[in-house]
């Protein structure tokens, strides 16, 4: 065979296994949940929806870790900016949707009205690589075994924790003027922020009055999260401090562009 044809037939070949391989549907998420196979959406690596079936349209959460915000750059800390950090979120989110998790859920649910569902190996390998933090809220106990896996992820430096390891993570940030939820719609008397102490696990509410506009950031135990009104963060309004790419543009630092209007003694209530 001349050497062009040779070239010519290897293209061919290159070209015709690419095109299989475009024509692969993707792998379907499912979970198995109380000994049944759920069709799901993972909205992140710590939420999905249910697809079908008798649950179809539930929304659920997953019980004992957290994950980082999926609307954007908006985590930092250490020696991360917002753009590393929100590459963290999608590696979380990867890992989740990789294969089916067994899963079990007594049917209580959070705030936001979605179930809580437990994951137990899903949990541990996401905080062993540094993609999600322990997290146990209201009276909730952490598990000590994730708070030991917790413990050696931050040792190695893995996922979150390779380029510093804050007091505390900032989980939510809440503007007082946010309309109430359910029968109360009106003004807040108090507002709230929320962290997480990444030794723990606990979560802290830090109450406030203040009025926080988009893209203020707010800073706690070494660690800040950019406040974002829900309305904001997804299509045509998203707000520009959460747009752009992964490269040298909009590298989110809570410096000179970014206004804090809220400053707490650092210390945690209650303790």
């Amino acid at each position: 065979m001349r050497p062009f044809s040779l070239v010519a037939a290897l293209l061919a070949l290159a070209l015709g296994a690419s095109a299989a391989h475009a024509k692969e549907p993707a792998r379907k998420q499912t979970i198995l949940l109380d000994g049944v196979t759920e069709r799901v959406n993972w909205n992140d690596g710590d939420s999905f929806r249910i697809l079908g079936g008798r649950r179809d349209g539930q929304k659920a959460r997953l019980a004992g870790y957290n994950t980082l915000e999926s609307y954007g750059p908006v985590h930092f800390w250490g020696g991360f900016t917002g753009w590393d950090l929100y590459h963290t979120h999608k590696d979380a989110t990867a890992l989740a949707k990789s294969q089916e998790w067994e899963c079990t859920s007594d049917g209580s649910a959070d705030g936001y009205g979605r179930i809580l569902v437990a994951c137990p190996e899903l949990r541990k390998r996401l905080i062993s690589e540094g993609l999600a933090h322990v997290y146990a809220y209201g009276d909730e106990v952490p598990d000590p075994e994730l708070i030991a896996l917790q413990l050696k992820a931050q040792n190695e430096r893995n996922g979150m924790w390779a380029k510093g390891i804050p007091r505390a993570i900032v989980t939510s940030v809440h503007s007082i003027d946010e309309p109430g939820s359910g029968d109360d719609k009106g003004p807040r008397a108090e507002s709230y922020n929320r962290v997480c102490d990444t030794a723990t696990g606990k979560t802290y509410a830090i109450a406030h009055t203040t009025i926080f506009k988009p893209c203020d950031a707010f800073c706690f135990g070494g660690s800040c999260l950019l406040y974002i009104p829900f309305k904001q963060r997804y299509g045509k309004n998203r707000v520009a401090c959460v747009i752009g790419d992964a490269g040298d543009k909009n590298r989110v630092t809570a410096m000179d562009h970014l206004d804090q209007p809220l400053v707490v003694e650092e210390r945690y209530p209650d303790r």
